[in-house]
């Protein structure tokens, strides 16, 4: 019976960590001044053991940013060395090879002091809008004009903030205010959770998280191993084909399931390219091995024992694992693509029991006033997610990043924009037993009829839409436009006249099945909601 108690008890604590967690990402998208982290939720928040293992997580984040900062604490460790850290003591860095993958996203970690011992650490991730260089575009022909990078350094010594650093922040931002207030919410957040985890390591009369974290890594490990070994041993093959830049770039990857793990080799991908859409393998790992928990592991909560199953590698100098000093801004465009290059083997070993393909990489919108008025405006535009086994794909809903988008009126507010429409784009959705998620078009023009530019550095699957699985059709392609006949046809950086409005639609998901087999009762709803064309409806009443 003690043992029964214990381990109920062991449990609740685990869930009071994962509380620890979300308390702290909840203050700091109270506290962001960017809306992308405060309307959109693009962070991520944690609690590491004494070693620098991740514990717990904050349900909201994302993979790309979690994922990495799972690895960031020991890696920063390794620069400034634990017992060289006093209490009040927090450092920073947005090296894109130590923490998420380029110039835009800081780590920051706090040591949590009981009796004058480290006893974990609380780290944060967020994007800050801006940190000079180019700004967000693609256009730069290595990391060194994407920004000022910072190599792990003290943010705060004891009481006393780094002045000389958040200075050398603002004097290369275009907008300091709020570079400078998000960097301070990063430390304000970790603030938070280390006295929410003082105040639960008191409440249960801890002097250390040593038992609990020896009970969260062990049960995850073997909740791990027992939901991977679900997936039959051997070896699958999966190749994926993106837009890229100036050319097409390939995907490969060749992934290994034994007994409880997966090991993936991206090896074979293209070479990375002058151009800032390379991703570290850091970020590589991160999205890789959230597709395959996707799938396998998604009851196991997300710490350093449940990653450890899981192992990306790459022969380094590919666009998976650029190294130092390739561009690297838009990384994510590879990196949101490898959970579905991750499906793609999966269901070769389990078939019947993928989803779809999704839209994919984050349609990032980076406006920036180009006539009197300067500004910098931050959203994002949200495709399809594939249609799934047994019911459609959700509509204009990021996956894998699960961010959401900066409301209209925020935005707008934000910056002198203006947000003339907002829907769902009709048929765009792959047709399938199973309709993939539908994407969206977004109509923005100068709120002062002023010239503006416009990034097109994260827009992906313009040339061909997701596929769909078990004879379910693609997903639309994505397509913008400017009013004034301008095509976007690469990942360069554009100007909208004054007067003149773009135009985007995103992508749609891929279906899944046999278009012929969906319900015609479910087929004349899609119709009656707007959602597929009398046409599209037509062309599968014909084919049945």
């Amino acid at each position: 019976m003690s043992n029964t108690l214990d381990i109920v008890a062991q449990n609740v604590l685990w869930n009071r960590l994962v509380s620890v967690c979300e308390e702290q990402a909840n203050a700091l998208m109270r506290a962001a001044f960017g809306a992308i982290v405060r309307e959109a939720g693009d962070l991520s928040a944690g609690v590491f053991d004494a070693n620098g293992d991740m514990l717990a997580q904050a349900v909201t984040g994302t993979p790309g940013h979690v994922n990495t900062m799972a690895a960031s604490v020991r890696a920063m460790l390794d620069f400034v060395p634990a017992d060289s850290l006093e209490p009040g003591d927090v450092l920073v860095t947005n090296d894109p090879w130590l923490g998420a993958g380029h110039v835009f996203d800081f780590v920051v970690v706090t040591p949590a002091f009981l009796d004058g011992e480290i006893v974990g650490y609380l780290a944060s991730t967020s994007h800050i809008v801006d940190i000079g260089g180019r700004g967000w575009s693609a256009e730069a022909a290595s990391v060194f004009e994407e920004g000022v990078i910072f190599p792990v350094m003290h943010l705060r010594r004891g009481e006393t903030l780094n002045e000389d650093f958040l200075a050398i922040v603002t004097n290369n931002s275009r907008i300091p205010h709020e570079a400078r207030g998000d960097i301070l919410s990063l430390l304000s957040c970790n603030d938070t959770g280390v006295t929410r985890l003082l105040d639960l390591m008191g409440e249960y009369g801890l002097t250390d998280l040593n038992a609990v974290s020896e009970f969260v890594f062990e049960r995850s490990a073997a909740g791990t191993r027992k939901a991977l070994a679900r997936a039959p041993q051997g070896v699958y093959e999966n190749t994926m084909t993106l837009d890229g830049y100036d050319a097409p770039i390939e995907l490969k990857a060749r992934m290994t399931i034994s007994d409880g793990s997966i090991a993936v080799d991206l090896s074979g991908s293209s070479p990375a390219v002058e151009r800032g859409i390379n991703c570290p393998l850091n970020y590589s790992a991160a999205y890789a091995s959230f597709g395959i928990r996707a799938l396998l592991t998604p009851e196991i909560p997300n710490n350093q024992a449940s990653l450890d199953a899981i192992t990306i590698t790459a022969e380094s100098g590919l666009v998976v694992s650029a190294e130092r000093p390739s561009p690297v801004s838009a990384r994510h465009v590879i990196g949101q693509a490898l959970p579905d290059l991750m499906l793609g083997c999966l269901e070769q070993a389990l078939p019947g029991e993928v989803l779809a393909e999704s839209a994919g990489a984050l349609w990032t919108l980076s406006l920036s006033g180009a006539g009197k008025t300067p500004f910098t405006s931050l959203n994002v535009a949200l495709g399809g997610m594939g249609a799934r086994p047994r019911t459609d794909g959700l509509s204009t809903t990021a996956f894998p990043s699960g961010v959401g988008s900066v409301p209209v009126e925020a935005a707008e507010v934000a910056s002198p924009v203006i947000y003339h429409s907002k829907e769902f784009v009709c048929d765009s959705g792959g047709a399938g037993q199973y309709r993939g998620g539908l994407g969206q078009q977004i109509e923005i023009g100068s709120r002062i009829n002023e010239d503006m530019f416009m990034s097109a550095a994260a827009f992906e699957r313009l040339t061909s839409g997701p596929e769909g699985r078990q004879n379910g059709k693609r997903g639309a392609n994505g397509e913008v436009s400017i009013t004034d006949g301008t095509r976007v046809t690469d990942k360069g950086m554009y100007r909208i006249p004054a007067g003149e409005r773009v135009i985007l639609k995103t992508p749609g998901g891929g279906g899944y099945g046999g278009p012929s087999a969906r319900d015609r009762t479910l087929l004349d709803q899609d119709v009656e909601n707007g959602l597929v064309s009398q046409h599209a409806a037509q062309k599968i009443y014909t084919a049945e």
